[in-house]
């Protein structure tokens, strides 16, 4: 059906026409001078059109054309002498009206519409002696009634159908969101135990083992891999299919993305007798405009077709570029293999989804068959093409263009700037360690925190864990420790990782919103990676972790100052104590580890200054001593009173855990227990002795 707007235009065209009919109508009756007449009983309709086009609301516009139609085939009616053509004229409008109105509308219009003719009908008794021409209009006025009824039963039946389609297109609406649910919560439950299965197989290859038990390992990774592959095939497709793709539009490096994708299929032809070619336009400009992650799915998916199905020989990847103007031009892929080719006829099921050619002997060949589905897809929403060239025994070429706008024209120079790049994964090492680096991760699911804390290890971090956001937020809160990176999972029950990010950014002070968060999760559908960016977080980190992935990541993020060559420890890090005489107040604030330094601040009305002293304050009141005589004595009077005193002071500069466990020593003192202290005293000494011998080596190196 036609939108509400367009039949609106219809029927004031109708109308239009309508009133020139009538009017010719009226000349050949009347004469020519009754077309002044005529156009002053249009004037006014016209203008009540113009006024209801520009209303919003849809009742009050369609009220404004009946009116309108029905004053102006009145003034005609009775002005002009044109009564007998009215029934016709009215029609004329319900047929119009009955197209788009609710018949709750076109019924009020009938019934006033039939109180007019039968209104005009008495005045004509009077006025006409003709009873020739009262007859007549009486006929009219019937087959006027009889048209009605039936005009309103269709707009009936058709308001019935159209409910009906409305109805099965939200089921359809509906069927589609519970699909784009379903895989997306799908992607979640399987990567997650697939995150598990990747990870503990990465473990397993850092082990000394044999070279039977690595290839078994190798295997595990390979087919992990392999599946994770197949499920991010499925999830794009359904995206695109449902409309919901949408296209980035940011600046990419050319080099870096040829780079990318020669490495991981050089990777992949490491066992194969097959030789990588690759023949690129060094006039390609060196930074592009458009959708980076897709362009490199589209030319992973052909050339890994093409490792598929190519025994032996060699691929090629041939990239040239045809400027349009100077900030536009188009990519002109080819990929070209010496394979098993294909046949004429089964060159047009290529692209059609789930579509494997000759499956039977094909059947050791894995994947979805959706790759040149998608690559077509991405394609079509970039306005770009798809074509192959194929000979059975012989090789096929699948062709590509794709339209880019230019960021930076200046020439690429791919051959010159980067040549053959290998990226053996298998030989990759870790290439720094970083014991003293803080960092949180965040998960629900205890094998998730599990895996994550055990490759943390392989940089010698012994991570915190947190299984919720709730917790996250607490922690980052209280400060009882500056970390250097949160790795923070995506779906939690509860609360997700988007959420607590955003809480974690509103927290007060400069830390929590300069603290690097890093999206770790197994949503694996397109454009998660924007939300996640823009809740707050600065990178993303998709499941199952690979080593080399969080190598670069942590680098990335934890401090430099913090990063040690390979196997170093904490222990040698403590022989190369800080001199924190050549250290800034605000480092030295920065490297109190255990106290909240936003709360103690707090404290000191906001003063950086105040807070600083109260801290040198601190570190000269020992009251440990003093404590320990009366807990030795069981003067548990005395004890509730120091530890009370404890408590106060440790609160003021936000050693929490502190004033916490001296608050509980104070009420059982206060309570006779000696029990509780006899059981809790030497954790609260060894505490609070090692905070202030930090202190003192802070402030007063000693």
């Amino acid at each position: 059906m036609l939108d509400f707007k367009t039949n609106v235009r219809i029927f004031i065209i109708e109308f239009i026409c309508a009133v020139i009919l009538e009017g010719v109508y009226a000349v050949s009756i009347n004469g020519i001078e009754v077309l002044g007449l005529v156009a002053i009983g249009l004037l006014p309709a016209l203008l009540m059109f113009l006024f209801a086009y520009n209303l919003k609301n849809e009742d009050i516009i369609i009220r404004c054309l009946h009116l309108s139609a029905l004053i102006s085939f009145i003034y005609l009616a009775i002005i002009v002498h044109t009564q007998i053509s009215l029934p016709f004229m009215l029609l004329v409008v319900a047929v119009t009206l009955g197209l788009f109105i609710k018949p709750k509308r076109l019924l009020e219009y009938m019934i006033l519409s039939m109180i007019v003719l039968v209104v005009i009908g008495a005045i004509m008794v009077k006025m006409s002696s003709e009873e020739s021409n009262f007859q007549l209009y009486t006929t009219y006025v019937m087959m006027y009634a009889f048209s009605c009824v039936a005009l309103l039963f269709i707009v009936v039946g058709v308001e019935k159908y159209r409910k009906k389609m409305e109805e099965k297109n939200e089921i359809a609406r509906e069927a589609l969101e519970a699909k784009s649910n379903f895989l997306a919560n799908m992607s979640h439950e399987i990567r997650t135990p697939m995150n598990a299965i990747y990870g503990m197989a990465e473990l397993l290859a850092e082990g000394d083992f044999k070279p039977k038990e690595k290839e078994y390992i190798s295997t595990i990774k390979r087919s992990s891999e392999n599946l994770l592959s197949i499920i991010n095939e499925i999830l794009d497709f359904s995206k695109v299919d449902s409309g919901k793709m949408n296209l980035d539009h940011e600046p990419y490096d050319f080099n870096s993305l040829v780079q990318d994708v020669v490495s991981i299929i050089e990777f992949r032809l490491r066992d194969k007798n097959i030789k990588l070619v690759t023949n690129i336009d060094d006039n390609v400009p060196k930074e592009l405009i458009g959708d980076e992650n897709k362009i490199r799915q589209i030319l992973i998916n052909l050339l890994n077709n093409a490792c598929k199905f190519t025994n032996r020989g060699t691929i090629t990847l041939q990239i040239n570029w045809e400027f349009e103007s100077d900030n536009k031009g188009i990519f002109h892929i080819d990929v070209i293999d010496t394979g098993i080719g294909i046949s004429q006829e089964n060159i047009t099921k290529l692209f059609t989804a789930f579509g494997q050619l000759n499956t039977k002997k094909n059947r050791n060949v894995e994947g979805t068959g959706l790759g040149l589905a998608i690559c077509k897809k991405f394609l079509n929403l970039m306005g770009g093409s798809i074509s192959v060239k194929s000979k059975l025994k012989e090789g096929s070429t699948f062709t590509v263009t794709i339209p880019q706008s230019v960021y930076d024209a200046s020439p690429s120079k791919y051959k010159e700037n980067c040549g053959e790049v290998l990226n053996n994964l298998d030989t990759f090492r870790i290439d720094f360690s970083a014991p003293s680096a803080n960092v949180l991760i965040v998960d629900d699911n205890k094998v998730n925190r599990q895996v994550a804390g055990e490759l943390c290890k392989l940089f010698g971090i012994e991570a915190d864990m947190a299984e919720s956001g709730q917790d996250a937020i607490d922690k980052v809160e209280r400060h009882l420790k500056n970390y250097d990176l949160i790795f923070m999972d995506h779906m939690m029950p509860f609360m997700d990782g988007v959420e607590a990010t955003k809480i974690i950014r509103n927290l007060e002070g400069d830390y929590p919103k300069k603290l690097p968060i890093i999206a770790l999760t197994a949503n694996a559908v397109n454009g998660a990676h924007k939300q996640f960016l823009n809740s707050g977080m600065n990178d993303y980190l998709a499941k199952p972790i690979k080593i080399q992935q969080l190598n670069d990541m942590l680098r990335k993020w934890i401090p430099a100052k913090k990063l040690f060559a390979p196997g170093t420890t904490l222990a040698d890090i403590a022989k190369e104590e800080p001199d924190y005489s050549l250290m800034t107040k605000e480092e030295i604030l920065e490297s109190l580890e255990g106290i909240d330094i936003i709360t103690g601040i707090k404290n000191c009305a906001g003063s950086k200054d105040v807070y600083y002293d109260l801290l040198q304050t601190y570190a000269t009141s020992n009251l440990a001593t003093t404590l320990t005589r009366y807990f030795e004595a069981e003067d548990l009077a005395n004890y509730a009173v120091t530890a009370h005193s404890i408590k106060g002071a440790s609160k003021n500069i936000g050693a929490h855990d502190i004033a916490d466990k001296a608050y509980s020593l104070e009420r059982a003192g206060e309570r006779g227990d000696i029990h509780y202290i006899w059981d809790n005293h030497d954790e609260l000494i060894e505490d609070y002795t090692a905070l202030l011998k930090k202190l003192r080596k802070i402030f007063f190196n000693t």
